[in-house]
């Protein structure tokens, strides 16, 4: 899984900071908008949060049939 180089004025960046109860710092994030959905999984697989990340360029157009 690769990460487009940040330059800026292309679009936004995110920036997550994770600390722990002491206020260290135990991981850190800056990436692009298109890049972030990557960073939640990982974090999500890392951490434990139990997000559920949604596909949106599944055609939902057949939704109601399933």
């Amino acid at each position: 899984m690769g990460f487009k180089k940040i330059k800026l004025g292309i679009e936004e960046i995110f920036e997550t900071k994770v600390q722990d109860g002491d206020g260290r710092e135990v991981a850190k994030w800056k990436v692009l908008k298109r890049d972030y959905p990557n960073v939640v999984r990982i974090l999500n697989n890392k951490f434990g949060l139990n997000i559920k990340v949604i596909d949106l360029k599944k055609d939902k157009d057949l939704d109601w049939a399933i």
